[in-house]
This record gives C-alpha cells, sequence and structure tokens, in this order.
C-alpha cells in the first residue's frame, strides 16, 4: 500500500505564505461544520469566501498567520486571493478523504457496512490513542490516511503472531486457538476474527 506523509498545502497571498496541513484535527473540525465536508466542497466550488476563511483557519500550522494573511486579504480586492486560496482550500479536503485501496481483498471476512465520515474519523482517533498508543497530540497531527497505514500494519502483525488466522477457527477448536494464542505470546480469548472485521473497515 502506498502512503505519504500528510499533505502540506503551501498558500501565497502578497507577502504571506501558509501552510495548511491535512491532518486529523482539521478533518473532524470540518466535517463538524453544517453540511459537513460536501457542503464545504460546494461551497468553495461556489467561492464563497467565509467557507474559505474557515477552511484556512482550521488547518493552517500557524493560526496567528492565518489570520494576518486574511486580514491583508480583504483590504484588497478579493479575486485574485478566492482564486488561490479557492485552489488550496479544494487541495486540502481532497487530501483529507480516504483513497480507495485499488486492491482485490482475499481476506474472508464480509465487507463493513458503511459508516458516516464523522464516525470514521472518531474511529481514527481511537485505533491511533487506543490500538498503536499514539499521544492525543501525534493522533492529532497525523493524517487520516497515516493512522489507517498505521493500523492495518499493526493489525496484520498481530494476525501474523497468531497461526491459523487467515481463516476463521470452528467452534470445536476453540481450545487449540486459545493454545496458540498462549504460545504467541497473545491473549488466550484473542479474537482474531473480531480483529479481521476491524480492519476491514480501514
Amino acid at each position: 500500500m502506498l502512503i505519504r506523509p500528510a499533505a502540506e498545502i503551501l498558500l501565497r497571498h502578497g507577502d504571506h505564505a501558509l501552510t495548511l496541513r491535512a491532518s486529523l484535527r482539521a478533518a473532524i473540525a470540518l466535517e463538524a461544520e453544517p453540511g459537513g465536508f460536501a457542503g464545504l466542497f460546494n461551497q468553495i466550488a461556489g467561492q464563497q469566501v467565509t467557507a474559505i476563511r474557515s477552511v484556512i483557519l482550521t488547518a493552517a500550522t500557524d493560526r496567528t498567520q492565518a489570520e494576518r494573511l486574511l486580514a491583508d486579504a480583504s483590504t484588497e480586492p478579493l479575486a485574485p486571493f478566492v482564486m488561490s486560496a479557492q485552489a488550496a482550500c479544494l487541495a486540502l479536503l481532497m487530501a483529507l478523504i480516504p483513497a480507495g485501496q485499488g486492491e482485490t481483498s482475499k481476506a474472508t471476512t464480509p465487507p463493513a457496512k458503511p459508516i458516516p465520515f464523522g464516525q470514521y474519523l472518531a474511529d481514527l482517533f481511537g485505533y491511533a490513542t487506543g490500538w498503536l498508543g499514539w499521544t492525543p497530540s501525534e493522533a492529532w497531527n497525523a493524517s487520516p490516511a497515516e493512522i489507517g497505514a498505521a493500523f492495518t500494519a499493526h493489525v496484520d502483525r498481530l494476525v501474523k503472531l497468531t497461526p491459523g488466522a487467515s481463516s476463521p477457527a470452528p467452534d470445536d477448536t476453540k481450545e487449540r486457538q486459545r493454545e496458540q494464542n498462549e504460545a504467541a505470546g497473545l491473549d488466550p480469548d484473542f479474537d482474531r476474527a473480531g480483529l479481521r472485521a476491524l480492519k476491514a473497515k480501514m
């Protein structure tokens, strides 16, 4: 799976240069806006200054610099600024949306049911701070794609540590599974099927 660092989009206006970071923090904050991501896409496509301003202030790595850039832009004709800011904001939103893997899954686990985008982002925070042991700050600053890739790698490692995890174990082999888990240094009641289902959500 191809994984890149969290996207950072550079926005220039006059003497100002501002970085917009595609972090989980930005994604959750923007999804909480009225209309969520879909609403923001439509508003920014329509060059609504309020939506552009919201994205810039939310995703800027330096909020003070963002406020200065927006203050200067408000004293000048808006057209040049809106054009460049629109492109930067749309690029940021695209970077925050999880891309399809484009791979055929060999897993026997049925596909997970679709969940709201906001719930998906909240789950990522839980995976990062719970399963992966990241600090809240690390989780907030990482991109959704980075967390997803790290979580998938973590699940793959746990599955590989458990013999026979590639296929569901029949009920009559439950005791043997417990013994295998203990031999692998895992919790005897480690739920491999549940882990596979959780991985399928990614």
